[in-house]
């Protein structure tokens, strides 16, 4: 059963340390895809989906344009993130670990996602079916070629190589 992305009703977020000492939050604003659900065989289930990483945001102006920049995203370069699942493994009756490739800085890797389907209502405005899933999972930059790296102080990493990942999808039937 085919599902497109709501891109108003989805959230991308992510997170790293900074400073070793508490966490730096962020999201992306333009997130599409589609997600392919299967629910006799969930195995069969997949997704494919794409962020643009110019639609960063973190709250502070400032730090948005250091992340666009070759230092991170380098988003002229690399406009976009993709994810494509190559593998989804049931591991109870709402849940399953989604496999798949991520391409991110000109860079693709295989990461696993921890997902929950959370439901699915009838849109009272629309009457259309919508579904509610999360995501979670952790990648090391690093293996994407993001490799800033200052220190500061007593050699303390301005900026953690461990980044949480965090999405709320919400997904419309078509």
């Amino acid at each position: 059963m085919p599902w497109e992305i709501d891109p108003h009703h989805t959230l991308v977020e992510f997170s790293v340390t900074h400073l070793t000492i508490n966490i730096v939050k962020g999201r992306f604003k333009d997130t599409h895809g589609t997600i392919h659900l299967d629910p006799q065989h969930p195995e069969n289930s997949w997704v494919k989906a794409h962020i643009q990483t110019a639609s960063i945001d973190t709250g502070v102006a400032q730090r948005d344009a250091h992340l666009r920049s070759a230092d991170f995203f380098e988003v002229i370069t690399y406009p976009t993130i993709t994810f494509e699942s190559t593998n989804v493994q049931p591991t109870g009756t709402n849940s399953s670990i989604v496999t798949g490739n991520l391409t991110l800085h000109g860079v693709t890797n295989t990461i696993e996602l921890q997902t929950e389907f959370t439901g699915s209502v009838r849109d009272p405005l629309t009457e259309s079916l919508r579904i509610g899933l999360t995501a979670r999972g952790v990648l090391d930059r690093r293996m994407f070629q993001m490799r800033f790296h200052r220190l500061v102080g007593d050699g303390i990493p301005l900026v953690g190589n461990t980044v949480h990942l965090e999405l709320r999808i919400e997904a419309l039937h078509v």
